[in-house]
């Protein structure tokens, strides 16, 4: 089989995010003998999981466009006309997009390219347009579906809650991997499970950007509860976001500026969270979640919230404590349970170490993609 040309098309190495790490895998494991993998962005390479990928010696194209809005039609049509003229420069035989902008413009530029393979990536619970949009969006999709070869969906419940069922037989399961030894920077060795330090003062923690859709409010909202019932109890929250001011407005007003405070962004994760006793994960969804394998990494207890690939990754709380999303009073009983009697808790930890960990490799993912690339390619 000849040498395969796959472009990914993705926004852009700009914010460290759980997305970034696809192609990153990608770039990092594909076999270069059989294929030639390269990255098209709209904005300008500045994180780092971007220099990761500079690293390899994987070339990005970066268009550095931005992300245009669809109320401005002058900046959209410079960014498909972009798409296209690098698709009919570059050739190639496969073209990747992933996030819902690329999966709609990218696909709509490589469709008129003529482009043979086009896949696209969900990697995320997409929002449903606005109401005047829909019927144009609903059109564009199906019209788009036509010239669409795959789906790859990062988790299980992406298929059915984001393709049309005419799409389910092209879409392909291959999740989102945890590159632990990068998690681990450095470290021999997983850091050890242990119990809780001191009982009467738990630190709990929420690791990940401060957005709407990470659920801090409700993890706020319940360490009130938790506070009146452990008076010694902490919150850590570590990222950054735009919610920042919003979140220090609420911790003001339950009173609990002694009980939480604000890291910022950090890049030493494992270090973190190997320092508390209990990872909240709130989030009102998670298209993967990530966080929930660097917390089991780490040997740190975890309480998520029953969304997104949650249920999926924790054998629906068979290695992990799950409550209903948007529920601060079950997420302060459940963490309180967990304060009370830590030891069911580090029993599912264990459990998952040794089995949840093994399923989400980059090398899992690079050779599933392979096989993906080079099955389609045969129809060329």
């Amino acid at each position: 089989m000849k040498k395969l040309t796959v472009l990914y098309v993705y926004l852009g190495f700009y914010r460290d995010a759980g997305g970034e790490h696809s192609p990153l895998g990608l770039a990092e494991e594909l076999d270069r003998e059989r294929f030639s993998f390269e990255i098209l962005t709209l904005m300008p390479t500045t994180s780092v999981i971007g220099a990761a990928v500079q690293a390899t010696g994987c070339k990005i194209h970066e268009l550095g466009l931005g992300i245009p809005h669809l109320k401005n039609p002058v900046g959209m049509i410079k960014v498909i006309r972009a798409y296209y003229q690098t698709f009919r420069r570059i050739k190639p035989d496969i073209v990747q997009t992933q996030s819902g902008f690329c999966n709609i413009w990218g696909r709509l530029a490589a469709k008129l390219a003529g482009i043979p393979v086009v896949i696209a990536t969900v990697n995320f619970d997409e929002p449903p347009p606005r109401w005047f949009l829909r019927p144009f969006m609903h059109a564009m999709h199906r019209w788009l579906s036509t010239s669409t070869a795959a789906y790859v969906c990062i988790a299980g419940h992406l298929m059915k809650e984001q393709l049309r069922p005419y799409e389910w037989s092209r879409a392909e399961i291959i999740y989102q991997f945890f590159d632990l030894n990068r998690f681990l920077g450095g470290r021999a060795d997983l850091p050890e499970v242990r119990a809780f330090t001191d009982p009467a003062r738990p630190v709990l923690g929420i690791v990940g950007r401060l957005e709407h859709e990470k659920g801090h409010q409700v993890a706020i909202t319940a360490m009130r509860k938790i506070v009146d019932a452990v008076p010694g109890a902490r919150l850590k929250i570590v990222g950054a976001g735009s919610l920042e001011k919003e979140l220090r407005n609420q911790v003001l007003a339950l009173r609990l500026s002694d009980h939480v405070e604000f890291t910022g962004h950090s890049t030493q994760i494992c270090e973190i969270m190997s320092h508390l006793d209990l990872l909240l994960i709130p989030s009102y969804n998670e298209a993967f979640g990530l966080v929930v394998l660097e917390s089991i990494a780490a040997g740190v207890p975890l309480l998520g919230s029953r969304s997104g690939a949650f249920p999926e990754i924790l054998e629906n709380g068979e290695y992990g404590m799950l409550v209903d999303p948007s529920n601060p009073g079950a997420l302060a009983d459940a963490a309180l349970a967990i304060i009370a009697h830590p030891a069911p808790a580090l029993v599912k930890l264990k459990a998952a170490r040794a089995q949840v960990l093994k399923r989400y490799t980059k090398e899992e993912s690079a050779r599933r993609h392979a096989g993906l690339y080079a099955r389609l390619a045969e129809k060329l």
